[in-house]
């Protein structure tokens, strides 16, 4: 299959009768671990029969339950494999000079596939959330995607007031816990490998009361288990390195939004924060000719 089994779940949702939504959603709450037991055992957790089971899995493209449970665990496979072992694996298979055009047509599939899979409720949901703006919200993310979470906040600044990028340091990290409390908002940023870290501040500020923005892989961080919501990325890995361009399009997407429902707010705080550029440019002209 050309997309995981969660997206297209996801994709597929709205399609679903009751009894298979039944079973997606118990998949999706469990993934992919569920999948990969034994028919009964999913059943159970999906409050539904075996042979429910087995029609949804024939409704979703596979002939049986053994090649739905292969094609989870080629998932995990790819999931489990580091960015050494997948840049290996492309310099000993043919063709590894691709045009331009080519890495274009992969980054342009690797976008279409989150927006095809995209939770739209979950995204509606982030969007309302960043919008009130009298909450505070942290972004931060690891050692990859601590650049993501810092354009995410800079951006999302313009917008709205009371965002602050968080480091990717646990010093640093714990200055900005001790300022988090109930009804803030953690945005964080968590790809395959997930770290060890990044879960331990989200945990910390879960415990503060900080509401968990989670944006991940498809194959989703362990931050997942306490995120109140949950968006997550679908784009193919390249051979040494994962895009960040549908992650980036998704976090572009929810500053955009988060303008489109704070017009007024926005407009005026980028005309402050322009007047203010401009001043301070002007500021440290004039003290440049004075004389000594």
């Amino acid at each position: 299959m050309g997309t995981s089994i969660r997206a297209l779940l996801l994709s597929q949702m709205d399609t679903f009768t009751p009894s298979e939504q039944k079973v997606a959603q118990a998949l999706l709450d469990r993934y992919p671990s569920l999948g990969l037991g034994p028919i009964a055992s999913f059943a159970k957790q999906a409050e539904v029969s075996d042979p429910t089971v087995f029609r949804f899995v024939v409704r979703i493209g596979f002939p049986n339950y053994s090649s739905f449970q292969q094609a989870l665990y080629g998932e995990i496979d790819t999931a489990m494999n580091s960015p050494l072992a997948r840049m290996d694996a492309f310099h000993s298979s043919s063709g590894t000079r691709e045009s331009h055009a080519g890495i274009f047509r992969q980054l342009s599939q690797s976008l279409a596939t989150t927006i095809e899979g995209l939770d739209a409720a979950a995204f509606d949901k982030a969007v309302t959330l960043l919008a009130t703006p009298d909450i505070r919200v942290f972004c931060g993310g690891g050692r990859y995607t601590a650049p993501l979470a810092s354009l995410f906040a800079f951006t999302l600044a313009y917008a709205r007031p009371h965002v602050q990028y968080v480091e990717a340091n646990v010093n640093l990290a714990s200055l900005a816990l001790a300022d988090m409390g109930r009804d803030d908002v953690l945005v964080i940023f968590d790809f395959r490998r997930y770290q060890k870290d990044s879960l331990r501040f989200a945990k910390a500020a879960h415990r503060l009361g900080a509401r968990i923005l989670l944006i991940t892989d498809e194959w989703l961080s362990p931050i997942g288990e306490i995120a109140d919501i949950v968006l997550q990325i679908l784009g193919r890995p390249f051979a040494m390195l994962q895009t960040n361009v549908p992650a980036l399009a998704l976090a572009e997407a929810l500053v955009i939004s988060v303008t489109n429902r704070l017009p007024e707010l926005a407009r005026q705080r980028m005309e402050k924060i322009e007047n203010l550029n401009t001043g301070g440019i002007e500021q440290d002209t004039n003290r440049r000719d004075l004389p000594e």
